[in-house]
């Protein structure tokens, strides 16, 4: 140390002699060094640190140098070694590495800026740690981050941006102890959040601290200033983690709070459309979230909020009530007008025939508007006086306009009956002068269900076939197995049911009963033969004489004959069968296999 100390003072008493020579003894003004032609010839990189001082800067930018004034007594060898050691010394006392220290800006260059620590020579900082647009002034004093005094060449080594760094550190730990929060910018997306600027060093923002509501797109949030909390400090790492939406929610609290307490029934308060549902919409009242549920919207039937509202809507709603304890607002739109209800029973009355627009259909009914706010229902058993109605869409659609017959009218329910079928005639209360039992006709098959088929006698009147009423023998499962929608089928009328408003018809009747021939044909343990005609899950049918069927029921086929007999059967096989029963009155005739063709 003492060498290298040695060699410095010696190289500045070369300087000192070279001063004294000058023929103003008694003061040096001003001591500069000529910049290197090479500075306007070539661009220097960070790593010119390593050259010479004195090829980075110009004669002007040693302006503001410390000046050295001597007395006229020339000091002796001794005293100048004595006093610079001391000065050298001083330096090492006052100033340590790892640590932020005080420098005057002297000199800049296209690539660095020299500072003097007040240490036996000058420090570079390269400008990619300044901002360009606000580069220090010679002569202004900033903080710096000393790493080394000298590196593997011998220079200083400076950082402006490490002080900076440490500075803003220290200042982001008080904001976290104190809870105060810090004012950032978002930059950018990351996986899992975004990163926020908070000058000089940069935080980590989760995306569920985002917001106190889910944030459907990140990116709209790059850009744009915030206040945040400081959460979460690293100090191993150096990170830090912020929260916006715990912010968020402390002014939420303090809004709510304030609402709470002055809020009051009835009163008219605004609010924006924050969220929809199926069940209603929440409105933002500023820091509270009420409800508006789909009953209170309007007056008359919605099928669904969104038909009067959508999100962001800024919207006056009325406090229909409310929970100070959770905090749960009820509110309603149609509160805000006249109950129209209230008139209704002046101005419809039963019987009265209206005219109204259909707003809605569903399964039970159609819903008319008869004005704003008020609406009625149409069942489907009020659509027609005798037609099985099973799709009303097939006929009614929505924004057509109908009349329709009022039936009742409930203003505490709510509630007015219409009926369609009333404007005309009900053709059942003369329906023995159109229709007669026994009498033959043809019609259209209007509708074929499993039980049976509809099938139309007049304009107005359906007649009814069931399943078994088709044929006499064959024995069906469903009714399409005889007829589809718009064959036209030869019927007979059996019976009229007034009270039920029911016609039974017949296709079979239009022939006589084999019945009464089968019983006597096929007695109880005769053996015949059969032709396999198909197989359910009752048994098996076979086809007999005379378009007759029999069955053999499932109970009655062993586990032997499904595996040799029945497995292999194609329809028309012919079967030897053994009759089991025959009941005339229910047209069924029961067989089995008859045994003795059984392989052992």
């Amino acid at each position: 140390m003492n060498d290298k100390l040695n060699k410095e003072i010696k190289e500045n008493d070369n300087e000192l002699t070279a001063v004294e020579s000058n023929k103003e003894e008694a003061l040096v003004e001003e001591v500069a060094f000529e910049a290197s032609e090479q500075k306007n010839e070539e661009k220097k990189s960070s790593t010119d640190n390593k050259k010479s001082i004195k090829d980075y800067l110009s004669k002007d930018l040693f302006e503001d140098i410390k000046r050295i004034s001597f007395t006229d007594e020339k000091p002796s060898e001794d005293d100048k070694h004595e006093a610079l050691s001391e000065e050298y010394q001083g330096t090492f006392n006052d100033i340590s590495e790892n640590q932020i220290i005080s420098a005057k800006v002297i000199g800049i260059s296209d690539s660095d800026i020299m500072v003097d620590i007040g240490f036996k020579s000058e420090g570079l900082i390269n400008r990619s740690e300044f901002d360009n647009k606000d580069l220090p002034e010679i002569g202004k004093d900033i903080e710096v981050f000393l790493e080394k005094f000298e590196d593997s060449d011998g220079n200083i080594t400076l950082s402006k941006y490490k002080a900076d760094f440490i500075k803003r550190w220290d200042e982001l730990k008080d904001f976290c102890d104190s809870g105060k929060p810090v004012k950032g910018k978002i930059i950018k997306r990351v996986k899992g959040g975004l990163v926020v600027d908070l000058v000089v060093i940069q935080a980590f923002l989760p995306g569920s601290q985002a917001d106190v509501q889910p944030v459907k797109n990140f990116d709209d949030l790059i850009g744009k200033e915030f206040d945040f909390q400081i959460v979460k400090v690293d100090e191993v790492r150096k990170n830090l983690v912020v929260s916006r939406k715990a912010i968020l929610e402390e002014s939420l609290n303090e809004k709510r709070q304030e609402l709470m307490s002055s809020i009051k029934i009835g009163s008219e308060v605004e609010g924006v459309v924050k969220n929809i549902t199926d069940f209603g919409a929440f409105i933002d009242l500023g820091g509270v979230d009420g409800l508006v549920h789909i009953t209170d919207f309007s007056w008359g039937r919605i099928n669904h909020p969104s038909e009067i509202v959508s999100v962001g809507d800024k919207l006056v709603v009325k406090v229909i009530d409310f929970n100070k304890d959770n905090s749960r607002i009820s509110l309603g739109l149609k509160q805000l007008v006249d109950n129209p209800w209230e008139t209704i029973p002046d101005k419809y009355a039963i019987s009265d025939t209206i005219e109204g627009k259909i707003v809605s259909i569903m399964n039970y009914g159609i819903f008319v508007e008869l004005e704003k706010g008020i609406e009625g229902l149409v069942h489907i058993s009020e659509i027609s006086w005798t037609k099985n109605v099973q799709n009303l869409q097939d006929n009614y659609k929505v924004g057509d306009k109908i009349e329709a017959k009022v039936l009742s009218v409930d203003a505490n329910e709510q509630k007015i009956s219409l009926g369609i079928k009333q404007l005309s005639e009900d053709p059942w209360e003369n329906i023995t002068n159109s229709v007669k039992v026994g009498e033959k006709k043809s019609g259209i098959v209007n509708k074929v269900t499993k039980f049976g088929a509809f099938v139309s006698l007049t304009d107005e009147v359906e007649g009814f076939i069931r399943t078994t009423d088709f044929h006499w023998t064959k024995n069906h499962l469903h009714p399409k197995e005889f007829v589809n929608e718009g064959d036209e089928i030869d019927y007979i009328v059996l019976e009229i049911l007034e009270k039920e408003r029911k016609v039974l018809l017949s296709a079979k009747d239009l022939s006589d009963n084999p019945w009464e021939s089968i019983e006597v044909k096929y007695n109880s343990g005769d053996k015949i033969t059969g032709l396999f005609e198909k197989m359910n899950d009752s048994g098996i049918i076979i086809k007999l004489d005379d378009e007759i069927e029999g069955l053999i029921p499932m109970k009655k086929i062993s586990k032997d004959q499904k595996k040799t007999i029945v497995s292999s059967l194609n329809e028309g096989d012919t079967l030897d069968l053994v009759v089991v029963e025959v009941k005339s009155k229910d047209k069924h005739i029961s067989l089995m296999l008859d045994e003795s063709n059984v392989d052992d």
